[in-house]
């Protein structure tokens, strides 16, 4: 299995991070993030979060493939070149833990797009439920898209962590 590690995302990211933020078939799929690919706007989300959250590069074999972060809620890309590997998943289930055990949080929200069904197995696997659906506007998109909300509690992740043990 290849070598996937996190480390804070920082300004040397920037190359990098707009390189996937360059994908339509990425930045569809975000809430916040523009399209087209606007360099200026990549700079301001590749350094290391102030404050009660995250955000982290995600490498492969040393290699920015992606980020992961969150500061009450999960939210992830990855370049279009390594979907479909379970980096995703593995990513995730270091953020979330990150996230009870070292950052102290009770309960953790995520969101898709309803044309997103891999990111909802993600989340499924990491133990998230779907708690509700609702139109959100897309900024990349330009319009509202069916948004498809889910939460984790530290105690649920804490009984699927003891049962995998």
């Amino acid at each position: 299995m290849a070598n996937l590690t996190y480390r804070d995302i920082g300004p040397d990211d920037v190359d990098a991070m707009h390189s996937i933020a360059s994908h339509w078939t990425v930045v569809r799929q975000l809430g916040g993030w523009p399209w087209p690919a606007d360099r200026a706007f990549t700079k301001t989300r590749c350094k290391p979060y102030k404050g009660k959250g995250f955000v982290w590069a995600i490498c492969l074999d040393d290699k920015l493939v992606g980020s992961i972060g969150g500061r009450g809620d999960l939210g992830y890309m990855l370049h279009p070149s390594v979907h479909g590997q379970g980096i995703a998943t593995r990513a995730a289930k270091a953020a979330i833990s990150h996230a009870f055990d070292d950052i102290g949080y009770d309960r953790l929200r995520a969101a898709t797009w309803y044309d997103n069904p891999q990111s909802g197995r993600v989340l499924a696997k990491c133990g998230f439920t779907h708690w509700q659906t609702r139109y959100e506007r897309s900024k990349a998109r330009g319009y509202p898209v069916i948004t498809h909300h889910y939460r984790l509690t530290r105690a649920t992740w804490e009984r699927l962590r003891t049962a995998s043990q």
